[in-house]
């Protein structure tokens, strides 16, 4: 979480993974790695990386969460970002790389992510 949390502020930037710009996978892929770590570049492979968490009560800090592109929509898996926090039941924050924002936090239960969530990966 402290590593991904250096990332704060840092604009967006498709296929960026420094601190001038990044994209959510690229995000995940510079966490690790700076900690030594190797885990896939792009965001569909992340998403078969480790073990899938089986249901959202069970997410906990460092899981890996995926979204789809369009709320209520299957599809290919489009956005990620790593959980920071888990505050209750219906708050679970994760940091991810926003094409708008650029690297920030936001709750899995905002109206704008709940809907695009498909599943939760546990990497180790």
């Amino acid at each position: 979480m402290q590593i991904a949390r250096t990332y704060t502020g840092t604009p967006y930037r498709s296929g960026g993974n420094d601190k001038d710009g990044i994209d959510c996978s690229g995000l995940i892929c510079q966490v690790y790695s700076e900690m030594g770590v190797k885990v896939p570049r792009i965001s569909w492979q992340q998403s078969e990386f480790g073990q899938e968490v089986g249901s959202v009560a069970e997410i906990k800090p460092g899981d890996w969460l995926f979204f789809v592109p369009e709320a209520g929509k299957e599809g290919y898996v489009s956005h990620a970002g790593i959980v920071t926090d888990v505050r209750g039941r219906d708050e679970i924050i994760f940091i991810h790389a926003s094409t708008s924002r650029g690297v920030r936090e936001d709750n899995l239960f905002s109206t704008y992510f709940k809907g695009r969530f498909v599943k939760a990966m546990r990497p180790f």
